[in-house]
């Protein structure tokens, strides 16, 4: 017959393997199907609108970025890695059922907001980034904003050309009297 503490070491040696096994399934996850080792960015657009000169007015926008993740990301613009920001006009009487595309519209300005920072951006896990740009547009003017993030993951597709991965988000403002 088995002493107690030979059975309680026994229970000790069978709960630390499982431990073990538990621990290796938990990384698994994190890792290889959560997508742990991969970048994600929470990004917002945040409107105001204020007055200019008498047919003008300036749009600030607020391009509000959050790392989600607990793992660092950075945006490299030598890898060609961007983060653009595009003011597009609306055009004005359109009939109704008409769709405007994020990627139509007269082009009003195009702010490269990797460049204006240096062309490295850093986001460390939680961070919260709120980059600021105004745009003098005439009153009365519908304008669609769109902010993307782009980062090349360093591998081809079937075609031969760098593959991407892009994050964005996009708004339509009435910049009114």
């Amino acid at each position: 017959m088995k002493s107690a503490t030979e059975i309680a070491d026994l229970c000790l040696k069978v709960l630390s393997c499982l431990a073990i096994l538990v621990a290796g399934a938990w990384g698994l996850w994190v890792f290889w199907v959560g997508g742990a080792d991969e970048w994600q960015c929470n990004v917002a657009i945040e409107t105001q609108v204020l007055p200019y000169s008498d047919d003008m007015r300036l749009l600030v926008v607020h391009v509000k970025s959050k790392n989600p993740r607990n793992t660092t990301f950075e945006l490299i613009d030598k890898d060609h890695d961007s983060f653009v920001l595009r003011v597009r006009k609306l055009a004005p009487n359109a009939k109704a059922g008409t769709v405007f595309p994020e990627n139509e519209g007269e082009l009003l300005a195009t702010v490269d907001i990797l460049a204006r920072l240096g062309g490295d951006y850093e986001f460390v896990p939680g961070a919260e980034m709120d980059d600021m740009q105004a745009i003098v547009v005439p009153v009365g003017t519908i304008v669609s904003l769109a902010a993307d993030m782009e980062m090349h993951t360093g591998t081809l597709d079937r075609h031969g050309k760098p593959e991407t991965d892009t994050n964005g988000v996009s708004a339509v403002v009435h910049v009114g009297p």
